[in-house]
This record gives structure tokens, sequence and C-alpha cells, in this order.
């Protein structure tokens, strides 16, 4: 196989289930509508394809509220989309994509509608059987945490605005010696005022990796250094002025790991090490912010194509994020998985959950130390009425479980809808 072949598919699973969610092509949904996947699948070889859904739904708990403050609606969430590939399986590999999303919600007293945009460009070329580019760019307006993944398990109202793009170059030394460099880059903007005060950051990161090829194996040892700057300003809550920027940090990971590649169908990857920070603004809030922090770091993932249109993505990752909360950071343990099945040639099924459980760092005795549980499930059916035309059933569950009074909420989503793509 050729290099820059092997190293795409290897990549693709180390992606995890975040962006599997991403690439599916419709925004401000969440975890709902995984069904499209497999239709989609099949294809992959169109040089531009054009998309559209329609879909009615019933929210339960659209603000992800404590149950005596839930709000509850039916609504209507129409995304029409377009993507473009080139050069699919060349050295050159090209391709973008946009979709747009629109949901009105019937009971909502104000502002009825919200609005997502969601725009992916990556390019991979190949400069030899011997070097590796490879760039993207993600880009999104939504509300959903799961889309935005910017520190909160809570839905937020407004355009919230987050870009990452990353950048790696991957070099064969020495006979079986490699070495890969990578850069990436997120921004935080959140609309809302609260979360913006929070939220609201760019974090850029740099890693070096020396890795031993065994051709379906790689042996890899490396160094990330990550630096996080929140720019939200300040927080004014009764009793406490809280300064975003006492958050700001440098973070240094060293960490082992191995990839294996049994075939194209399956991939496995696995790293672990430590993550050291260093908050050195912490003397802006003495006594909420501490001066370091040491934990350990897991990332983990596998993609099987067990049968032709059927697919297992599962992970588990340990590290350090963002928090809503007036604290410094939060650390997160979590596991995923996505199950998707060919149950006949017209019908597929998918399967998804994500558990994750974090504790607090900082923030002093009321949040210090507390912790919270989220947990994402979700089911659909997809039926293929013809080639390019789609329908489907889908629920979902979100549970929030928290130390913290007044976070913890259950929401069920529920949606049909029908689809198409040409």
């Amino acid at each position: 196989m050729p290099l820059h072949s092997a190293l795409l598919t290897v990549r693709d699973a180390e992606c995890g289930f975040l962006n599997k969610i991403m690439n599916r092509k419709i925004v401000t949904l969440g975890v709902a509508a995984f069904g499209v996947v497999g239709l989609q699948a099949a294809d992959a070889g169109k040089v531009w394809e054009v998309t559209g859904s329609l879909r009615g739904f019933y929210d339960d708990n659209y603000t992800t509220s404590p149950e005596d403050l839930a709000e509850e609606s039916w609504g209507i969430e129409v995304s029409p989309g377009i993507n473009l590939t080139i050069g699919e399986g060349t050295d050159l590999e090209f391709s973008a994509g946009y979709a747009f999303g629109m949901r009105y919600y019937e009971d909502r007293e104000t502002d009825n509608e919200d609005y997502g945009h969601e725009l992916g460009i990556s390019l991979n070329k190949a400069f030899s059987n011997t070097s590796l580019l490879q760039l993207s760019d993600s880009f999104v307006i939504a509300q959903e945490p799961e889309i935005l993944n910017g520190g909160t398990p809570m839905r937020t109202e407004g355009d919230n605005l987050r870009n990452t793009i990353s950048a790696s170059y991957r070099q064969v030394l020495a006979g079986n010696i490699l070495g890969e460099l990578g850069y990436g880059n997120s921004i935080f903007d959140y609309e809302e005022a609260y979360h913006s005060a929070l939220l609201d950051r760019s974090h850029n990161q740099v890693n070096l990796d020396v890795i031993y090829d065994m051709e379906q194996t790689e042996y890899f040892v490396g160094y990330k250094f990550a630096s996080t700057d929140f720019d939200g300003g300040e927080l004014k809550v009764p009793g406490l002025d809280f300064k975003s920027d006492a958050r700001d940090n440098d973070s240094h990971y060293g960490y082992v790991g191995v990839r294996h590649q049994l075939n194209k169908e399956f991939v496995a990857s696995a790293q672990v090490g430590a993550q050291y920070v260093d908050y050195y603004n912490f003397d802006l809030m003495p006594g909420l912010i501490p001066e370091d922090e040491t934990s350990p770091y897991v990332n983990a993932s596998m993609e099987w194509g067990y049968a032709e249109g059927s697919q297992l993505v599962a992970g588990v990752s340990l590290a350090r994020g963002a928090t809503d909360l007036q604290a410094a950071d939060q650390e997160i343990s979590a596991v995923y998985a996505q199950f998707l099945h060919k149950i006949t040639a017209k019908v597929h099924g998918t399967l998804t959950a994500r558990y994750q459980d974090s504790e607090i760092s900082g923030g002093g005795v009321q949040v210090d130390g507390k912790t919270e549980s989220l947990m994402l499930l979700g089911a659909s059916l997809t039926y293929a009425i013809a080639d390019n035309i789609w329908t489907e059933l889908a629920y979902n569950y979100d549970e929030l479980d928290s130390d913290i009074p007044r976070r913890s909420f259950e929401r069920n989503y529920l949606s049909i809808g029908i689809g198409t793509s040409y």
C-alpha cells in the first residue's frame, strides 16, 4: 500500500467519535441522524454531491434545564448541503463541504428559529513515497454542545462559533524511522454573555512524534506543547468578579503509543502518557485557580468495517479540558461508540453512545473536586426509498448528573424526516 494511502487510513481512525459527528453533513442536530452516513457511503466516488433533508421533531427540553424549568416544543428542521471531492485515491486529495441548518421551534415564545452553518476543507498531498502533508479546517456556527465541543454540556442559544485548523507533515527519516510534526489551532466564540466570558478562547498546539514503522504496526513516542488564552473578559456575579484570563495556561504532554492497521477495514490506535498544566496567571484569582496540575493522558480508538455497509467506531480518552463553571478546568474521562449496521439493502440501523465523567479543578470549595457525568445515547433507522432518497426515524437521550446544584438535566429528542442527495 502506498505511504499516503496507509497514513490516511490510520489518521481517519484517530479522529474518533466527534469527527464522525462533524462529517455527517447535518448541522445543529447534536448526535441525531447518524443513519444517513451508511447511505451516503455508496456515493463516495462522486466528485460533487448536493444533499437536502426535511425533518419534523419533538424536543422535551430544548433549553437543557433542570426538570422544573424544562421547555418542550415540536418543530421542523431543514438542512441543504453541498460537497466536493477531487483526486480521491491519488497523491493529491482535496475535499470541501458546506451545510446549512435551520431549526424552527413551534412553542418557543421568542426567536423561534436557530441557524447553523458547517464548512469543512481538507487537503492531503503525498510529495513522494516518503512524505505526506495533511491540512484541514472545520468551521461551525451552532447551538448543540456535541458540535461545538467547547466545554459546556448545555445547549447554547445564538451564533456560537468554533474554528479548528490542523496540519501535519510526516517524513521517512531513515529506514523504518519516521518523523511527524503537527500543528493545531482552535478558536471558540460564544454569543451569549455568560458562556462568552467563560469559554471564549484561542488554543494552539504543536507536536513532534518519532515513529518506528513495521508495515502493519507503528510504535511512536512524542511530545506536545499547547497554549490556551482565554479572552472572554470578566464575569461579574454576586460576590465574585471572575477573570477569565486567570485560566490562561501552557500544557506539556509526553506520550508513547502504537497504531495497528490489519487491513483497510480495521485500524486501531492508542497513546498513553502524562499532561502537565501551568496556570501562569493563577495569582489573578488566588485560591480559585491552582498554580499547576499533573494528570494522566490517554487517547485510544478503533475503526472496524466488519461487513459491507456496516462499521464500528469506538474509543476511550482521558485529558483535561475547559469548563463552563467558574473554575480552572476539568479532567474528563470518556468512552464512546458508534455502531452502524446494514440490516438489508435498503435499511440501515445506527446505535451511538458516549459516557464521560468530569472532575472539576479549582473554583474554591463550592465546586473544586465536584463531579459531573454526561451520557448521550442515540438510535436511528434509515430506509432507502430510492437510490438517492431516504427516510429516517431517530431518537436521542441526553442526561447530565452533576454535583453542582441546578445543573442536572434530562433530554429526549425524537425526529422523523426525509432526505435526498444528487
